[in-house]
């Protein structure tokens, strides 16, 4: 019976085909009610077919979840109910087993950069460069500081501190003013292994701090043309 309503198109070839099924079922002693039940079968499981495609067509999107056996078919079932389809992604992959992302690298532990250490009493920042590690160069303005800080405790020695010279702008500051650096904070501005690049970089971030950098305090100045004075003629070191 299915062959003949499948296979044949024309209706009045599958009314034969039918017919002649039915003479076959009654030459093999089959009742009329079973070609009846037959019949009525393959309408019923028609119309649950036609109402399950109209089911799937008014689908209200797609769900992606993660695999927990046990779990996933339980929400699957849920909203299937609600006409929500489905989809399954694994929640342990092989990328996540044997890939691990190597650790970041430490600010003190980089070398060749252009820094920025700020006051924790002002809005006063100072901006260096090394080529050394950033750790090397902290310890040493860290030293020089609190040397200085070590000796002030009346405006009579503090007087006699400003006048003295320092190694650093940070030095001179904390000679001046007797503020906290804050050393946790220091933040790299920019990266270069080149030496005269990154002297023209840590001018540019002076210039772009304006009058609120240490190094525009006292003699620790560093203009952006004595930088120039040493400009690569390769453009894109700058």
């Amino acid at each position: 019976m299915d062959r003949a309503q499948h296979i044949v198109t024309e209706p009045e070839d599958r009314k034969k085909e039918e017919e002649h099924i039915r003479q076959a079922l009654r030459k093999c002693n089959y009742p009329d009610w079973s070609f009846d039940k037959v019949k009525q079968q393959q309408a019923t499981k028609s119309k649950k077919t036609n109402k399950k495609t109209d089911s799937d067509s008014k689908s209200k999107g797609m769900v992606v979840i993660p695999y927990i056996q046990g779990v996933s078919e339980k929400l699957q079932r849920v909203f299937r109910k609600h006409n929500f389809s489905t989809a399954m992604k694994p929640h342990t992959t092989l990328r996540k087993t044997l890939v691990h992302p190597k650790d970041k690298r430490q600010t003190t532990e980089t070398a060749g950069c252009v820094y920025e250490i700020h006051c924790q009493n002002c809005d006063f920042t100072y901006v260096g460069e090394t080529g050394r590690l950033l750790g090397t160069r902290i310890k040493e303005h860290c030293a020089e500081a609190e040397k200085i800080s070590s000796k002030i405790h009346t405006r009579a020695t503090r007087l006699t501190s400003v006048s003295d010279q320092h190694k650093s702008a940070i030095s001179d500051h904390v000679a001046t003013t007797n503020h906290i650096i804050d050393w946790e904070g220091v933040k790299i501005l920019h990266r270069e292994d080149q030496k005269y690049p990154r002297w023209i970089r840590e001018a540019t971030w002076i210039r772009r701090r304006g009058d609120k950098v240490m190094n525009n305090e006292g003699g620790a100045a560093f203009n952006l043309s004595h930088a120039h004075e040493y400009r690569p003629h390769h453009p894109e070191h700058i």
